[in-house]
């Protein structure tokens, strides 16, 4: 079957197993569990942790750069 085969990539490894929308395979080597760091099991926390970080990251500096920016505002208007 088409979907058992797994291909080999240049330094020996194979392909992540994770299949796109359209069919098409991951091009990532695989790991032991035949996944990807990307598309592992614990892919969706690790992921989601990243975004929260980001978000956070964004809050923090909109609330530290809010002061300033309400300044600016105020001295563009007079």
């Amino acid at each position: 079957m088409e979907a058992e085969r797994t291909t080999e990539l240049q330094n020996g490894a194979t392909q992540c197993l994770h299949l796109g929308r359209s069919g098409e395979r991951c091009s990532h080597a695989a790991q032991d569990d035949g996944f990807c760091e990307r598309h592992g099991p614990d892919a969706v926390w690790r992921f989601n942790v990243a975004a929260q970080r980001r978000i956070f990251a964004v809050l923090l500096a909109a609330a530290v750069l809010w002061p300033i920016l309400v300044d600016l505002w105020r001295a563009m208007k007079r």
